[in-house]
Formats: structure tokens, C-alpha cells, sequence
């Protein structure tokens, strides 16, 4: 049986990631991690990961003004867009899934770094959830995370 770890991060869909960021950074002390162009559903967009407390946060901005979260902003405005859960076993959480009957509208299950699931908000009380796998594992520790984001954008680039 699989199993959720933790939340990996929590995202939330910007206007303006610079003024999102400094925004974070006077009402809650965040640290900026990195900043990465990032592709999700094969559209790119602007990703700045903040540290708040013992948490990572994801300010997701749109590079394409027709792209998702651009059209997410437009229909709801800026707000969470997902909560990124990591599990222990991704292939075992989607059979566990199937076998009860969960659409699971999106896979991407051959990406460099991670492999995840996107679960759809209309079976998951309004909120998408991503459910990630790390491909070289879990770490430990929010400084392990931390050090991973920075690989990944160098390595992403």
C-alpha cells in the first residue's frame, strides 16, 4: 500500500510573480528559494519556490497569457491553484486509485526528476491535487528539499 509523506509544496496561481514574491516575503518572512521556468501540462510558466517556516510554497505565473494558468486566473482569479503531496510508491497509489474508480485525468510519469498525477478538483473537494514521486527519493530534511530545487533548476536550464 502506498503512502503520502507530506505535502511538497503548496502553489498558488500569481498575476505577478515579482510582486507576489516581495508580497510573501513582507506578510509571512519567505525566503526565496529559486526562481525556474517550469512546464506543467506542457505549457511553460514562471515558478518561484519560497520557503515559509518549515513549508515550501510555489508561486506559479503565466508565460503564455492563453495557457492554463492564465485562463485559471482569468475564471477564478489568483488563489491556490494545487497542493503537491509526495508518496512513497507512485505506480501503487494509481492502482489503489483505479481500483476504486478515481479518474485520474493526468500522468506524467517519465519526467527527469519527479513523476507525478494531477487529481481532478471535481473528486477531490475542489482542490487538484499533485501527487509527486522524486525519482532519487525522499529527503529527510527541508534543507535536503531545498538543495534539490536548486539542482533541479541548474539542471533543468
Amino acid at each position: 500500500m502506498a503512502t503520502i509523506k507530506r505535502v511538497d509544496h503548496i502553489a498558488i496561481a500569481v498575476r505577478n510573480l515579482e510582486h507576489s514574491i516581495a508580497l510573501f516575503e513582507k506578510l509571512f518572512g519567505a525566503k526565496l528559494i529559486t526562481i525556474k521556468q517550469g512546464m506543467m501540462q506542457g505549457q511553460p510558466m514562471n515558478v518561484a519556490y519560497l520557503q515559509v517556516g518549515e513549508d515550501i510554497f510555489a508561486l506559479d505565473e503565466a508565460v503564455d497569457p492563453n495557457g492554463f494558468i492564465a485562463k485559471f486566473i482569468e475564471d477564478r482569479g489568483e488563489g491556490l491553484h494545487h497542493i503537491g503531496l509526495e508518496v512513497d510508491n507512485l505506480d501503487e497509489y494509481i492502482q489503489e486509485l483505479e481500483k476504486k474508480n478515481v479518474r485520474i485525468p493526468v500522468k506524467s510519469l517519465d519526467g527527469e526528476f519527479r513523476r507525478e498525477i494531477l487529481l481532478s478538483p471535481k473528486e477531490a473537494s475542489g482542490v487538484v491535487w499533485q501527487v509527486i514521486e522524486w525519482k532519487d527519493g525522499s529527503d529527510l530534511n527541508l534543507k535536503e528539499r531545498i538543495e534539490r530545487l536548486h539542482q533541479y533548476r541548474e539542471s533543468d536550464e
